[in-house]
């Protein structure tokens, strides 16, 4: 399968949820036309490059992903919760960048692919950790971004140049908010059954007791 077919695949479904009632749950709600100027940007940006002391080849989609992080860490209004998703981001980029090493160094424990378990890890914990779509997007992001790291620890790679904004590394990445947005839709869908039940038997008690 080629590079960047993962990420157009889930980017056409996540559209197609979209535009059929399920903006909520895709992108919680944020306009059509934010998502359509952030992705039309990420496609005319792409074919600029930009290398950073020999050792990171940085293309011009990855750069406006990057922005967009960090400017949405910095609009989250509390201090703490944004030291909290900063923080997260770091946790769920070194065990991205762990499974990248592992496989890298002994690929035997593969769990369904070795380019898609580390993503499908780091959304996982991206989605137990944050609710808000924004919050899942800066993890997804510096995840993707820490998880070449792994190019500059093992003794078996080449070349220790980081390429960030590849084909593949849009892969990992919308493999792994997809999982993130996934993980955490769950979360709050089994997060409003349990208050409806716990609420439902404490109206069941106060009505036994009347």
């Amino acid at each position: 399968m080629n590079d960047g077919f993962i990420a157009f695949w889930l980017l056409s479904m996540a559209f197609i949820l979209y535009a059929t009632g399920w903006k909520e749950q895709v992108a919680e709600g944020m306009s059509s036309r934010m998502l359509g100027l952030f992705i039309l940007g990420a496609l005319l940006l792409h074919v600029a490059e930009l290398t950073i002391r020999d050792s990171i080849l940085l293309t011009g989609s990855a750069a406006l992903a990057i922005a967009v992080a960090i400017f949405q860490l910095v609009r989250i209004r509390y201090f703490g919760s944004m030291l909290f998703v900063f923080f997260s981001a770091l946790l769920t980029g070194f065990m991205w960048m762990w499974v990248r090493y592992i496989y890298g160094m002994d690929p035997v424990f593969i769990a369904l692919n070795p380019a898609w378990d580390g993503p499908l890890l780091a959304g996982l914990f991206a989605g137990l950790l944050a609710d808000r779509f924004r919050s899942q997007f800066v993890i997804a992001v510096f995840a993707a971004v820490l998880s070449q790291l792994d190019l500059l620890i093992s003794p078996l790679v080449i070349t220790k140049q980081m390429m960030i904004g590849s084909p593949a590394w849009w892969d990992g990445l919308v493999i792994a908010l997809t999982a993130a947005r996934v993980t955490g839709n769950a979360k709050n869908w089994l997060k409003q059954k349990a208050v409806r039940f716990v609420e439902g038997r404490a109206g069941e008690e106060r009505g036994g007791n009347l």
